[in-house]
């Protein structure tokens, strides 16, 4: 009895003591354990009702478990329960309203599909809208919804492994495929976006946005009002603007791809009014302007870092509003940028550093060079290009960005002082050599600009200039250097080495190599080498991938894949790979009016090649007895000689060749043909294309045969008909009388022909183009003349 009593008196006395714990508020914030504890319900079968039945039966803490379906919407989960999809039910919206809303604290949606919500945007119907803390949305489709997944006032959410895709509208009518609205530490993580309107987070501090995809839509991101946020292995591609930053504080951006946003501003990232933002390791690649700075830092005791960043091949690298202050640029690679730096609106940048404690950036531009081997070149890099000035006063002008105008303005500055404009920048510590993020994610498919673009420059006039070596390698005195000297503005200096690769590797290297246009394959997986001083044939039809090639070869174009070309990355490193390089194009653009000599002493400037050998660069090529010609009083094969010459200018080890006979006549084509094999035994290495089986047979030592993007066949030249199937057309020229005559002899033997006026057509193997010649002079038939095509 006392031991009884004993034990009521100490379980009393424990719930007296715990009674003021357990009277106690849950602690702000605390997150409600969601299906820790509860039944788990099975949803299944085809009553479009039933899942709705089930949540009104089912308690806190359950798990729903569904398949079957579809099931109806709206739904409307006030409780905290964890809904689980198996096998991928349906949640149909039927076009009305919002499809799931949550309402309670600590719910999770994984594994469903939630489909067809309400087209209103003043309702801003939603396919999930979440307004409560702590949800889970994960691993869900969500299909023809107007806003995708809504957080309002639903802090310390996540949204994870979701694939989003909006309905079909206009940009403007279409929802936020996601929409975070006054909710903190909100994590948004491995989702795929495709054709939303906005990624929107306002708001809302401590965000974290990681490895999202997000392509096709408006705004990539859209932030406003959001400090503390990591924006982090994100793909933001073919939307208008990757990212627009909007008046917030020490947001980073780290590791992302920002690739072809093109639209009427087409910023990579934009940033307005931000402060202490660490924009570090991204890659910012054909966008219309890589980054643009707007007021950012607006407060004056914020800076802006700016570093360790790619930005390639974008209209302009960086815009900045002449306002601009307190920003660090340091460690980033700036690879052929149309303009590296605008300041738009013109005027001057002040109070900005382009380098920090010695460290300054990459420019593909930068003409000196680096004696002491520290990596930094030894001289300034200056952004001094007239037509760039000019550019930034008036955006009309960017109308002859590509035009042989830019070229006559900027080489005029160079040359007359009086004219030479102010540097935009100055950075005192270049870089040698680019640098490229290890963690940022591979660049993906470009959909958003037409191939037209690329024959559009060409044809403009100026594009043929990006094929050439622009820019001085390291190895090449500077213009400062020979002013320094003594030797004058306008004075070449001393004739620079043959750039060579490493011993025993090939000199041009190509490795799985792939270009899109949209949904086109051009080339597709293709694997070659080419050995120093070897000559190499690119073979096939129309279509079939060669001249896109060599345009991924020369760097002029983004691929998937590696090249590297005399050991350089074309992609990493293209200015020591353009060095290495001379092009000759199939179509060819130069100033009319202007000699012959007078052209080659431009383009040497242009690439601060040597005039010294000139003349016997024209003697070579027989072009001597031409130099006071105008080009446009030029014979075809005389223009395709000074092309020629042109790219000999700084006696590249690589000739790269695109149809180089195919508007000559045949005189003239035999005679450029033997100006290669010349090139070749003096040790160049060639790599060409052509549709005519003799220059392949007379030049090159291997054919790659490309069919519909594909490397078919690597072989021999002698290999090629054999392969291909390929039939020459030998042409005969023969008196009336004798055409019915040989046309019978030729039938008797089993010929394909037919009559062509003065002569006949005969569809003949190459191996055996001697044959119906033989047969016909047996027969007594007199041929006047021949052709073989």
């Amino acid at each position: 009895m006392k031991e009884i009593l004993r034990r009521n008196y100490l379980w009393m006395l424990t719930a007296v003591l715990a009674l003021p714990f357990l009277l106690l508020p849950a602690a702000a914030g605390a997150r409600t354990p969601a299906a820790a504890q509860g039944d788990v319900i099975t949803v299944t079968g085809e009553d479009p009702g039933a899942l709705a039945d089930a949540l009104a039966r089912a308690e806190a803490g359950d798990t729903l478990e569904v398949s079957g379906g579809p099931f109806s919407g709206p739904l409307v989960v006030d409780k905290a329960v964890t809904l689980v999809g198996r096998g991928w039910p349906v949640i149909d919206g039927a076009g009305e309203g919002t499809v799931v809303r949550i309402t309670a604290q600590g719910v999770a949606l994984r594994g469903l599909v939630i489909r067809n919500s309400g087209d209103s945007l003043d309702e801003e119907n939603s396919g999930i809208a979440v307004e409560a803390a702590d949800a889970e949305i994960a691993n869900n489709r969500l299909e023809e919804t107007l806003f995708g997944i809504y957080l309002r006032e639903a802090p310390n959410s996540t949204v994870r492994d979701n694939v989003i895709h909006s309905k079909d509208l206009a940009v403007p009518r279409r929802g936020d495929a996601i929409r975070v609205w006054y909710s903190n530490g909100v994590r948004i993580e491995n989702n795929v976006i495709d054709k939303g309107r906005d990624v929107v987070l306002w708001y809302s501090e401590d965000l974290g946005v990681f490895n999202n995809r997000v392509t096709d839509g408006r705004y990539g991101l859209h932030f406003m009002y959001c400090d503390d946020a990591s924006i982090e292995g994100n793909v933001l591609s073919n939307n208008s603007v990757g990212a627009f930053l909007m008046y917030s504080r020490r947001l980073r951006l780290h590791n992302n791809t920002i690739a072809y946003n093109r639209g009427p501003s087409g910023y990579g990232v934009g940033l307005k009014d931000m402060d202490d933002a660490v924009i570090e390791e991204n890659v910012f690649v054909d966008n219309r302007i890589g980054i643009f700075l707007d007021n950012s830092p607006r407060e004056v005791d914020s800076t802006g870092h700016i570093k360790e960043n790619v930005l390639a091949y974008n209209d302009m690298g960086i815009s900045l509003l002449p306002s601009v202050r307190n920003n660090e640029f340091s460690g980033n690679s700036f690879v052929e940028n149309q303009e590296q730096v605008s300041v738009l609106g013109g005027g001057r940048l002040e109070g900005n550093a382009w380098s920090v404690d010695g460290e300054g950036n990459y420019w593909s531009d930068y003409a000196g060079y680096d004696a002491n081997g520290d990596g930094l070149g030894d001289l300034p890099y200056r952004s001094e290009r007239l037509f760039e000035n000019l550019m930034d006063r008036n955006s009309q002008l960017r109308l002859f960005l590509f035009s042989p105008a830019v070229q006559a303005v900027n080489f005029a500055a160079r040359a007359i002082p009086f004219v030479k404009p102010q540097p935009k920048l100055t950075d005192d510590y270049p870089k040698m050599t680019p640098s490229w993020p290890t963690g940022a994610p591979p660049l993906p498919q470009a959909t958003s600009r037409p191939a037209w673009m690329a024959a559009a420059a060409l044809l403009a006039g100026g594009l043929t200039l990006l094929f050439l070596p622009r820019v001085a390698p390291a190895w090449r005195r500077s213009r400062e250097e020979d002013e320094r000297d003594g030797q004058g503005a306008g004075e070449a200096s001393e004739r620079a080495p043959v750039l060579t690769n490493e011993r025993g590797s090939p000199m041009i290297d190509v490795q799985n190599l792939t270009k899109r246009f949209g949904r086109v394959t051009a080339v597709d997986d293709v694997s070659f080498s080419v050995e120093e001083g070897e000559a190499v044939a690119l073979w096939g039809a129309n279509g079939a991938g060669k001249t896109t090639a060599l345009r991924c070869v020369l760097g002029v174009i983004p691929y998937e894949g590696e090249i590297r070309l005399a050991g350089h990355d074309v992609r990493y490193n293209g200015r020591a790979a353009r060095a290495a390089v001379g092009f000759v194009p199939q179509e060819l653009t130069f100033h009319d009016d202007m000699t012959v000599v007078e052209t080659l002493r431009f383009y040497a400037a242009l690439k601060k090649a040597t005039s010294e050998p000139l003349h016997d660069l024209m003697e070579q090529l027989a072009l001597a007895e031409h130099a006071g010609k105008r080009v446009q009083e030029l014979s075809g094969g005389l223009k395709q000689r000074l092309a020629l010459a042109i790219a000999l200018l700084a006696d590249p080890p690589v000739l790269v060749l695109d149809e180089p006979t195919s508007n000559l006549d045949a005189q003239a084509r035999d005679d450029f043909l033997d100006l290669l094999s010349g090139l070749k035994k003096a040790g160049k290495t060639l790599i060409f294309s052509s549709h005519r089986l003799s220059e392949v047979v007379g030049l090159a030592d291997r054919v790659l045969i490309l069919e519909s993007g594909q490397l078919a066949a690597d072989c021999r030249p002698d290999e090629l008909s054999e392969r291909t199937g390929w039939r020459a057309t030998l042409r005969l020229l023969l008196p009336d009388e004798w055409i019915e005559p040989a046309l019978d002899v030729l039938d008797e033997k089993g010929y394909a022909t037919s009559r062509n006026g003065h002569g006949i057509w005969v569809r003949v193997p190459p191996q055996e183009k001697v044959d119906p010649l033989s047969l016909l002079v047996k027969a007594g038939v007199p041929i006047r003349d021949f052709e073989l095509e």
